[in-house]
């Protein structure tokens, strides 16, 4: 394992119960196949990029993604 591998694993260790929980999940989440190829992925994003610049998409918020900050 890299230094960054360690150091990571340092952090990700540091955590509330609750965190480490939500990273894990998120980290399996990653692994999971989601069976488009690299095109459809591509293309996903450049209509998501598009929505969000043009306003027909606003996003979301810090505060929605990450919650309130502590």
């Amino acid at each position: 394992m890299s230094l960054t591998s360690i150091y990571l694993a340092e952090e990700a260790l540091s955590l509330e119960p609750e965190h480490r929980a939500q990273l894990a999940k998120l980290l399996l989440q990653s692994l999971e196949e989601d069976g488009r190829d690299d095109e459809a992925v591509r293309l996903a994003l450049c209509t998501r990029l598009a929505d969000l610049k043009s306003g027909a998409d606003s996003g979301l918020s810090f505060e929605q993604v990450f919650g309130p900050a502590v």
